[in-house]
């Protein structure tokens, strides 16, 4: 609890709720002329509104345990946590638009707030504002132009990862194989753990060769995450958002594909479904989303694809532990993986 709140802390100070001329030069460099503070308040409040809805925040818990792994100190990482929460606020943001989506952590999205254009503008911004802090560090050049190498390429992943995701479910018909929907979740999903992992250890004093492969421990566990997620919607539903939402969006999930495997015969009524979930929406659309749930249910598909998960989780967890002495930081992290596991698993 002690860690979230000064993750809280950080992202507060990183993006305050009320923006003066100060945090602007922070954030944009020198400035010539004078811009409003309203206006400043304006362009962030898309951000503040979901980044205020919480959230786990276990990617800059992850990033500040890492770091303990390596032997530094959680302060000297904690002043970075943005780099990986805001990014990931932004995608919400903009995964939001692409998707259509009405809800997001229990309230209507933030383009249904601030309207697309304003949270598009917003949604990027996130996704470049937190490098100021790297900038404002006391790191090396060296330790910086990693940081930055590390954030680009995680950045450029996850967007490729989104363009795979849109592809897939604008065609109902068309399914990926197994493994392209694991590379697009390294890509999308993965990416932010990854840079967490990479960002953690580089503070730490790991030498690059060992962050990029921990970094790829690191990408699984959060494509896990992923695939849990999507469990989590077609089963008790994800917080703050409707059940089965993702057929709605017409998603291309783990438990989707292995269903498209095991009962091919059903495609074309599966396809069906998708269509008529789509084309009525969440509330008028939910006998056709049951009926969808029930077919990869009854397939099996479902509870394959929470296993593929929890064996991936407990897999990178074993890889982790045989890698690191015993530390208050290596239980911490088996903690947290734990906690997305049964008991048999752990």
């Amino acid at each position: 609890m002690e860690i979230l709140d000064k993750v809280e802390g950080v992202v507060s100070r990183a993006l305050p709720t009320m923006s003066d001329r100060g945090w602007l030069i922070r954030a944009a460099g020198p400035i010539k002329s004078k811009v409003s503070e309203e206006s400043v308040n304006k362009i962030n409040e898309p951000a503040l509104e979901l980044i205020n809805r919480g959230g786990k925040r276990w990617r800059p818990v992850m990033m500040i345990l890492c770091c303990e792994l390596a032997g530094g100190k959680a302060e000297d990482v904690l002043p970075l946590s943005p780099l990986v929460e805001f990014p990931h606020n932004g995608s919400l943001i903009i995964d939001d638009i692409e998707d259509k989506a009405e809800l997001r952590r229990g309230k209507p999205a933030v383009h249904k707030i601030y309207g697309e254009d304003m949270s598009i503008n917003t949604g990027n911004l996130l996704y470049f504002l937190p490098t100021f802090l790297i900038d404002e560090s006391d790191f090396t050049d060296e330790l910086k132009l990693k940081l930055y190498r590390y954030y680009n390429v995680n950045l450029r992943r996850l967007h490729f990862g989104q363009g795979l995701d849109i592809q897939w479910h604008n065609v109902h018909d068309s399914y990926p194989s197994v493994e392209e929907y694991m590379q697009m979740c390294r890509f999308k999903t993965g990416s932010l753990t990854r840079l967490a992992a990479q960002i953690g250890f580089a503070v730490g004093g790991t030498d690059p060769n060992t962050c990029m492969s921990l970094g790829e421990i690191f990408e699984e566990v959060g494509v896990a995450f992923q695939i849990i997620d999507d469990i989590t919607n077609l089963t008790t539903g994800n917080p703050g958002k409707d059940r089965g939402d993702d057929i709605v969006e017409g998603k291309k999930s783990l438990p989707v594909i292995f269903h498209a495997m095991a009962d091919p015969d059903s495609i074309p009524r599966l396809v069906e479904l998708f269509d008529e979930a789509a084309e009525l929406g969440a509330d008028a659309g939910k006998v056709q989303i049951e009926e969808a749930i029930s077919l990869l249910e009854g397939s099996g598909s479902i509870e394959r694809a929470r296993n593929r998960a929890f064996e991936m989780i407990r897999g990178a967890k074993g890889m982790i532990e045989k890698s690191f002495q015993n530390s208050s930081a290596l239980d911490s992290l088996s903690s947290m993986f734990d906690g997305f596991l049964p008991e048999e698993y752990r």
